[in-house]
């Protein structure tokens, strides 16, 4: 069984995913066979209902599957593009369609309530190894949009047709807003 895991490709699970990759209907065998397996060792239960078969799961991919819908955006996406230069290495920064956060070992997953219609708009967000994460430019947008006056330390690798060109699927204040960046 955990060949199957392994070769998905996936770091993370949810207890879905599980059911899906056994083809398993039955909720309450799903469980017993779950709970089996962490007490084996085969897999590492992270919290109720997530999942993962090594210590070396990837973050990222944990952030996805916490809360959904979600995608990687704001100080971490900033950080990680040295748009910011404060230290976000033990926090992972999300948008979701609700506020929330939570604490899985030493690292704070924080998400944060944007509009249903910009979460869903897949403009400016990347999927790469089962992992959505917004771009630079969606990430400038996006902390604008949550964050009036915002202060960036480096915008000189900014793509700014793409940064306004996504600045319009939010409201006129960040539009006008990242004008002025640009």
């Amino acid at each position: 069984m955990l060949k199957y895991l392994i070769n998905t490709g996936k770091t993370v699970f949810s207890s879905e995913d599980m059911a899906k990759i056994f083809h398993i209907s039955n909720k309450n065998y799903l469980a017993v066979l779950l709970s089996r397996m962490v007490k084996r060792k085969e897999l590492i239960r992270i919290r109720k209902g997530i999942y993962a078969c090594s210590p070396n799961y990837n973050h990222l991919e944990l952030a996805n599957k916490l809360k959904r819908p979600s995608y990687i955006s704001l100080e971490k996406v900033l950080f990680d593009n040295s748009v910011i230069f404060q230290d976000y290495s033990n926090n992972i920064t999300s948008v979701s369609n609700n506020n929330y956060s939570e604490r899985v070992n030493d690292t704070l997953y924080s998400y944060h309530k944007i509009k249903d219609d910009i979460l869903m708009n897949p403009v400016g967000i990347l999927t790469e190894n089962r992992v959505r994460t917004a771009s630079v430019e969606r990430a400038v947008c996006d902390t604008v949009y949550l964050t009036k006056n915002f202060y960036f330390d480096n915008l000189d690798g900014i793509d700014k047709e793409k940064l306004l060109e996504i600045s319009k699927i939010y409201n006129k204040r960040v539009v006008a807003e990242i004008k002025k960046y640009v």
